[in-house]
Order: structure tokens, then C-alpha cells, then sequence
């Protein structure tokens, strides 16, 4: 086989070629620190989502554990408190919808902004 009709040569030298030649555009000074900065953010974000997930996983596997151990033992006897709750479901979510609301606003939103201030300010 002929060294020269080597594809992969063939592509090694039209990449050369390529990298030599003037680019058409030139990219802003600030194009990096833009780029990071991004990046930063989105990871920042990622990271207060993930540990806002496992936070409200355990609090809610925790208050799983809770109820079974207190509705089971007592499910043959009529329990006032979950007719109460059955009855005021609406208010039962909307009181549960507000505290998640607050706590994903404290532990994401606020960290998150916080965060950024700070890696602004470095800048």
C-alpha cells in the first residue's frame, strides 16, 4: 500500500493547512472571560440544584419513614388527624408547596445570585 494514499495523511495535511491560514474572524479579547464565566454559572447552578434535590430527598424520605411508623399500626381505627388532612387537602398542598417554594428560594436562588455577586465583583 502506497504511504501517500493514505487517507488519514490526506486529512493530517488539509488539517495543517487549515490551522495555518489567517482565521476569517478575529474573537474578542473578552471571549474567554465571557466563556468562563458562563460555564461557571452553569455549574455554580447545577451544583445548588443537586444538593437542593438530595436535601428535600432526605426530608422527605425521612418524613415517609415518620408516617408509616404512625399510620400503619393505627389503620384498622378511624385517626381524626388524617380525616382532617383528607378534608383540608387544598390548604395541606398549598401550605407544603409554599415551605418547598421558600426553601428551594434560600438554599438555590439566593446562593446562586450570592455567588455570582462575589464572582463580579473578583472580576
Amino acid at each position: 500500500m502506497n504511504p501517500d494514499s493514505n487517507p488519514w495523511n490526506e486529512l493530517d495535511a488539509l488539517i495543517l493547512e487549515t490551522l495555518k491560514e489567517k482565521p476569517e474572524r478575529e474573537l474578542p479579547l473578552t471571549f474567554t472571560d465571557t466563556l468562563l464565566r458562563k460555564v461557571e454559572r452553569q455549574l455554580t447552578w447545577r451544583e445548588l440544584v443537586r444538593e437542593f434535590a438530595v436535601k428535600t430527598g432526605i426530608v422527605t424520605g425521612t418524613l415517609l419513614v415518620l408516617i408509616l411508623c404512625l399510620i400503619l399500626p393505627v389503620r384498622e381505627t378511624t385517626n381524626p388527624f388524617l380525616l382532617l388532612l383528607a378534608d383540608h387537602w387544598k390548604i395541606v398542598s398549598g401550605v407544603i408547596f409554599l415551605i418547598l417554594f421558600t426553601f428551594f428560594s434560600d438554599q438555590v436562588l439566593l446562593k446562586f445570585y450570592t455567588k455570582q455577586r462575589l464572582l463580579d465583583t473578583r472580576s
